[in-house]
């Protein structure tokens, strides 16, 4: 027979002591004093994790910071998360803002908001039409990047990896205005000192160097260096100023 737990919540303002809960709920404002342990964790005002998080499913559609690590099977952030340690989360996604000071692995990553980590992030899938600072790398087997913001990483490493101007291009100033006060300001472009893959599609990308067997550098790049094997395409209007055939 399974051990039934209790759960917990806070409507108005209050403080949960850590512990293995069914579920927690905080809709008003409201801390969690230590580790937790729980299937369903849910924020929709001002929460604060002072431990350690372990749940099935976390939602986040308020403000939370998590002053320590976060290990989920999924988390959904529509608010503004912040984990002040590693996250482990099977999916990623964020339509927010999500900030991070430590590592970041996942399955899964969808970003429609704004992503700031200030360590690596792995995953198997990561998609965004937002945008993002990675101050280390951004390794994952699929990269798919629809500009939506400025987006910047040390490195970016994959299989296959696209990156395409966004939607906001065809919606007019007023919509672009918006994304960009959303995911930070700035242009939409990627920003990275190395992209490297086997196969590597990119518009409106500045990069030091980038490496693939099948290269296509699309309008708006400028690169510096390409270092392809197989087969390089450069559109009209991108830069590169060195091109080398392995």
């Amino acid at each position: 027979m399974t051990e039934k737990r209790n759960s917990a919540s806070i409507s108005g303002a209050g403080v949960i002591s850590g512990g293995t809960y069914e579920r927690v709920t905080i809709s008003g404002a409201g801390k969690i004093d230590g580790d937790v342990e729980t299937d369903d964790l849910r924020i929709s005002g001002a929460g604060k994790v002072a431990g350690k998080v372990r749940a099935r499913e976390i939602t986040v559609s308020g403000t939370t910071t998590f002053a320590a690590g976060v290990h989920a099977d999924e988390m959904r952030v529509s608010g503004s998360a912040r984990v002040d340690g590693p996250v482990q989360v099977k999916e990623l996604k964020c339509a927010g803002t999500f900030k991070a000071t430590h590592d970041v692995s996942s399955e899964y990553i969808k970003i429609s908001g704004s992503l700031h980590v200030d360590a690596d992030v792995e995953a198997e899938i990561f998609k965004t039409s937002g945008g993002f600072q990675i101050s280390g790398l951004l390794s994952a087997d699929r990269i798919e990047i629809a500009l939506g913001g400025r987006c910047t990483a040390r490195e970016i490493g994959g299989e296959k990896i696209a990156v395409r101007r966004g939607g906001w291009r065809e919606r007019g100033i007023l919509f672009d205005g918006l994304i960009r006060l959303f995911t930070g300001g700035g242009p939409a472009s990627l920003h990275a000192q190395l992209i490297e893959g086997d196969e590597v599609f990119l518009e409106d990308t500045t990069a030091e160097t980038v490496r693939g067997k099948t290269v296509e550098i699309g309008p708006g790049c400028e690169i510096g260096t390409v270092e392809y094997s197989e087969s390089l395409r450069v559109a009209h209007d991108a830069t590169v100023k060195n091109k080398t055939r392995a």
